[in-house]
């Protein structure tokens, strides 16, 4: 008995082994730059994933001059990338990998043991769905204890930030204008060639939209797929560049050149 576990055990973490010759069904991409104090922790997640699904995990660096590649080189292949600027990074490394499902995560993001498993499960299951993203809580905040009656609940500075978040991704999927939320973001590899990869807007403001737009796009001129916000997955992200100030930034900065955000999804999509 225990024998056969030792067995499994050891051929979960083989299947998961990057020195494996078996094509990899998972591809892991993650973009960063002078990322030594977050990157360990979301690499090792990825790590203790309990998934029988055989993944590969990619950093696209651009040219840190830290210790991220020297972190990273322990659990990951690394690739340094030409130019720097997170879509630049990931589409040149894209094609080097080989999975049919592409994750993509940012440097600080951390997901959940079986977070892999599932996403896999659901991709084979759901054969429409394009792309997807999970909900994400914000984890990095000050925290406070507060004490209702004989509970004692503990919040961060975050809270309102997090539910926000989950409010605004939700309400967009559920009135059909779906938004991947950019520190994860799930897509099956046909479509994100099919879609002309990410693009690349001024500031690298507006990315994740306009890949998510760039999908629904392609989505009405083909009749077929699905993008779709996660509630029942959560991944938890840093809230380090998170700010009012950002925020209205972004949206301003969106309103205003709605024209070229909208040429930019277009541009390079294929049927």
């Amino acid at each position: 008995m225990y024998f056969i576990y030792f067995i499994k055990w050891n051929s979960r973490l083989l299947m998961n082994s990057q020195n494996l010759k078996i094509k990899p069904e998972i591809s892991i991409v993650i973009p960063t730059f002078n990322e030594e104090s977050n990157i360990k922790r979301t690499l090792y997640s990825i790590k203790k994933q309990r998934c029988n699904v055989p993944f590969e995990v990619f950093i696209a660096d651009g040219q840190s001059t830290d210790n991220t590649v020297k972190i990273a080189q322990k659990f990951a292949t690394v690739i340094i990338t030409p130019q720097r600027g997170k879509a630049l990074q990931v589409n040149y490394v894209v094609p080097k990998t080989s999975g049919d499902i592409l994750i993509f995560l940012d440097a600080d993001t951390i997901i959940p043991p079986l977070f892999l498993e599932k996403i896999y499960n659901l991709f084979k299951k759901k054969k429409d769905l394009f792309a997807c993203s999970a909900r994400f809580k914000y984890n990095n905040g000050t925290k406070f204890s507060i004490k209702i009656g004989n509970k004692q609940f503990t919040i961060t500075t975050f809270f309102f930030y997090n539910w926000g978040s989950y409010l605004y991704y939700f309400i967009r999927y559920l009135f059909g204008y779906p938004e991947l939320a950019g520190c994860n973001i799930i897509v099956r590899r046909n479509i994100f060639f099919k879609v002309g990869g990410f693009k690349n807007p001024p500031k690298s403001w507006g990315i994740d939209k306009i890949f998510t737009d760039a999908i629904l796009y392609y989505i009405k001129k083909t009749g077929f797929g699905k993008v779709k916000t996660l509630s029942s997955i959560h991944v938890l992200t840093s809230g380090r560049k998170v700010s009012i100030k950002r925020g209205l930034e972004r949206v301003y900065q969106y309103q205003t050149n709605k024209e070229l955000y909208s040429n930019l999804a277009k541009k390079d999509i294929s049927t």
